[in-house]
């Protein structure tokens, strides 16, 4: 008998151990999530580096110029800029689903469920310029010239960013951001791991510190201005 009880646990010695036990799950749990967040953000710097493979090419076959903006779709015509680049590369658009660009176009960082309505459309307008605009600066309808792009290692064309409310989207108006600053409904969206992504004209990929950035510095990324 005595031996017995002296091998039983007492009530306070398993509530210990369920304690200990519940403490190890939950920190195991953060982790993972943590684990999950920077594999989703890792992820969505990848996408942009293949974006950015892929408007370089485009780039290089279409005399500098990069696609429009945004377009219509007037005779069936491919006019907006993420559908331009997937199909300049061969990638299949599934018109009949809501979200119908190839997966390199989307942040998994956000569930579709909580996408943008048309998927992450968009690209920083204050870059890559709309037809009225490209005609109005330059003359044609061509979209922008790399060589019309003052530092493009310095010039943000594609972004995370939300808009009006809406998790997911690459849309940006670059240039209401330089001189409004960070809003947490529209803009520029810190969400890849503390950081937004960002695809900069000569291709290459950076994480912006968007919440803390200085006017200057916004105008100079994320504008034409030099």
């Amino acid at each position: 008998m005595n031996r017995l009880s002296t091998a039983a646990f007492t009530l306070i010695e398993l509530l210990v151990v369920i304690a200990i036990i519940a403490i190890l799950a939950a920190f195991a749990f953060a982790v993972g999530q943590g684990a999950l967040r920077s594999s989703s953000a890792a992820k969505a710097l990848s996408n942009l580096k293949q974006t950015g493979v892929i408007l370089a090419n485009y780039a290089a076959d279409n005399s500098n110029h990069l696609p429009l903006s945004s377009g219509d779709w007037a005779n069936g015509e491919i006019s907006w800029f993420q559908p331009i680049l997937a199909d300049y590369a061969g990638l299949k658009l599934d018109w009949g689903k809501p979200y119908f660009l190839p997966d390199v176009f989307y942040d998994p960082s956000v569930g579709k469920g909580r996408q943008h309505p048309f998927g992450s459309f968009g690209v920083n307008t204050s870059i890559v310029l709309d037809r009225i605009s490209c005609r109005n600066r330059f003359g044609h309808m061509k979209g922008i010239s790399l060589l019309s792009i003052p530092s493009p290692s310095r010039k943000v064309v594609y972004c995370s960013a939300k808009e009006n409310g809406w998790d997911s989207t690459w849309y940006l108006d670059g240039s209401g951001f330089a001189q409004k600053g960070f809003d947490e409904k529209s803009g520029p969206d810190p969400r890849n791991g503390g950081g937004a992504a960002a695809l900069f004209a000569d291709g290459h990929v950076e994480k912006l510190d968007v919440k803390n950035m200085d006017q200057p510095t916004r105008r100079q990324l994320f504008t034409l201005d030099p």
